[in-house]
């Protein structure tokens, strides 16, 4: 982002002016979620790994948003997001 701003190639009788931005690269996830099996009334540990660290993160289980409960610790240090499902039963496959 230090690149953006005017650029300009003056040849002293003209001038050619360039505005130029830059974006941030879109977060992406680099190590992928793993499957899972467990015996009921273990704690089960989901991670991934992003492409950068402090990005908003959204847990979901079957298309519903998982929110932070004594059932489900949501973590998240630096590119690693982790989901923890604590005392898992069957319902939580």
């Amino acid at each position: 982002k230090t690149d953006a701003g005017l650029y300009t190639c003056d040849i002293g009788t003209d001038v050619a002016k360039s505005k130029v931005s830059v974006q941030d690269k879109p977060t992406e996830v680099t190590k992928q979620l793993e499957d899972k099996t467990s015996p009921a009334g273990q704690d089960i540990s989901l991670s991934c790994e992003l492409s950068k660290a402090d990005v908003n993160i959204r847990w979901y289980k079957d298309g519903k948003a998982i929110r932070k409960s004594q059932k489900y610790e949501l973590q998240q240090e630096g590119t690693r997001a982790t989901l923890i499902i604590r005392d898992s039963t069957v319902k939580d496959s």
